[in-house]
């Protein structure tokens, strides 16, 4: 299948945050940024723009530790 190349500029901040999570999952830079368009895709469509709603990140007995609402 073919690919799509793309040029992006990171800050020096968010270079290091991408070099951390690919050195800490073991995988590329390259890989990290595909997990995160996908993770953003997935989150969008479970939340409609301008709904309010939020996606929680919960411990084990389901308690709420942090609310991510998307622009």
């Amino acid at each position: 299948m073919p690919t799509t190349r793309y040029t992006i500029d990171l800050d020096p901040n968010l270079d290091l945050t991408l070099t951390a999570l690919a050195e800490s999952k073991g995988t590329t830079k390259a890989e990290i940024i595909k997990r995160a368009l996908a993770s953003y895709s997935f989150i969008s469509k479970q939340i409609p723009a301008d709904s309010g709603r939020k996606v929680s990140i919960t411990d084990a007995s389901d308690k709420v530790l942090k609310d991510i609402a998307l622009p």
